[in-house]
């Protein structure tokens, strides 16, 4: 199809899920831009619409339904076609193009790199299933996030297999980039956005370089990554056993500008709990690890995630959990419930009452609450350095994040200011208080130039 008429047909994007999701929209959006098709925000405006869903746990594929089911009724009103990709569309496939007729192509995790001629297919007429398990590295991507920060893949897919997760059926084993590879991402990054803040994901990023390298290669990408200069690096999602006293170091050090921010998903402290989860550590060695990382001169923060309600948590396990959270304080936490997820070992379990298991989390989450206002309090009078990010008109208050923080899944800092902001600077601010016990307020005193 000529550049002309492709120039006439807008697409637009629905992206669920994680940042992974996200990326991989933003690779899409490159790829059809670069072949000469417009990209359109309005929904309302578009030709075709890419739903690239989510299919996680039960919330996420719900959520994927409705998203999908939306864009379908868009028919009636002028939208020409639907594609259907990611993690959902991996899951159900060919079923989605029975039960959906207004779907015109269903794209697997593998099959992104063929979205420029997935379009001009359906286009043609022809309904496309591609569920091939191609592997494609990066070649442009369009940053959707705010400027000043974006996401970076190092590694794609999970050897781990815990016994409630599905992601290794879905994205398959675990791959990391080459230096090479994320060397020209870096470049491109750099040349073309003003970042601050750079958030380096995977299922798990300290098991970085293993399968290709034959060593865990995350400090010497750190290493890379330092010669660009980016204000601050953020690593996302560390398992626990792999954490190591090295990366803890480097970490408290502010290598290569890193974030003295750990994100380390434990799951659960119970020793029976974490052996049917089929994790790697128990309950003593959770515990060892945050006091290794507390040990670390001018403090890390730590998040972590745990799944609450799962099918052998006994009421005495769970409280193990609530005074694990209740004692070692930890800066930021998500509880999620379990869900039964088909294809795993734990959904051949027993599942516990949905009320125990919400019960449990609301209850957790509480304790949490507390947790984060009292070290919220302990922190008035001191000084903060803040990216700042925006207003929120509701509240009344400008806002950012320290670098304790990740967006979108933890806290901000609201702020006060005499002097004008722009987003994406870096400003020092004195805590002053907290908003509903759980953001911290803080009034600007300074621009810093990072």
């Amino acid at each position: 199809m000529p550049n002309e008429k492709k120039s006439k047909i807008k697409i637009g994007f629905i992206s669920l899920g994680c940042d992974k999701n996200r990326l991989d929209t933003e690779y899409m959006i490159a790829a059809l831009k670069n072949d000469g098709y417009a990209v359109t925000n309005d929904k309302d405006a578009a030709d075709i619409i890419v739903v690239n869903t989510c299919g996680f746990i039960d919330c996420a594929k719900t959520e994927s339904v409705d998203a999908v089911l939306e864009a379908a009724a868009l028919k009636k009103n002028g939208l020409k076609k639907l594609i259907v990709t990611g993690c959902f569309a991996e899951r159900y496939g060919g079923g989605l193009l029975k039960k959906i007729p207004e779907a015109d192509a269903v794209l697997g995790v593998g099959a992104y790199d063929t979205i420029r001629e997935t379009v001009e297919k359906i286009l043609e007429g022809e309904r496309v299933l591609n569920l091939e398990k191609n592997t494609y590295d990066f070649k442009e991507r369009v940053v959707t996030t705010p400027f000043h920060y974006a996401y970076l893949r190092i590694a794609d897919g999970c050897d781990n297999r815990c016994s409630y997760c599905a992601i290794p059926y879905i994205k398959g084993a675990y791959r990391s980039r080459t230096f090479e590879s994320i060397g020209e991402e870096l470049k491109k990054l750099k040349e073309s956005y003003d970042i601050k803040e750079l958030i380096l994901v995977a299922q798990d990023v300290t098991r970085y370089g293993v399968d290709i390298y034959g060593e865990y290669g995350l400090l010497k990408l750190l290493d890379l990554i330092e010669g660009y200069g980016f204000p601050w690096v953020r690593l996302l999602y560390c398992y626990p056993e792999l954490v190591t006293d090295e990366l803890i170091r480097a970490v408290g050090e502010r290598r290569g500008g890193l974030c003295k921010y750990l994100d380390i998903p434990l799951q659960h402290v119970n020793d029976g709990v974490l052996r049917s989860m089929n994790r790697r550590n128990d309950g003593a060695y959770a515990r060892r690890l945050i006091d290794r990382i507390r040990n670390i001169d001018g403090g890390i923060s730590v998040r972590s995630t745990f799944i609450t309600g799962y099918p052998t948590e006994t009421e005495a396990d769970f409280e193990e959990l609530c005074r694990f959270i209740s004692d070692y304080k930890l800066d930021n936490a998500g509880f999620f419930t379990f869900s039964k997820e088909e294809g795993t070992a734990a959904a051949r379990l027993k599942d516990l009452h949905y009320r125990t298991k919400r019960r449990r989390r609301d209850t957790l989450r509480a304790i949490q609450a507390d947790v984060m206002a009292e070290k919220n309090k302990s922190r008035i009078g001191g000084t903060d350095l803040i990216l700042y990010e925006g207003v929120d008109y509701e509240k009344g208050f400008f806002y950012g994040r320290n670098q304790f923080n990740a967006p979108d899944i933890d806290t901000l800092v609201y702020l006060e200011s005499d002097i004008p902001l722009d987003v994406g600077k870096f400003y020092t601010a004195e805590i002053i208080g907290a908003v509903d016990g759980i953001d911290l307020k803080a009034r600007v005193t300074d621009e810093v130039f990072l």
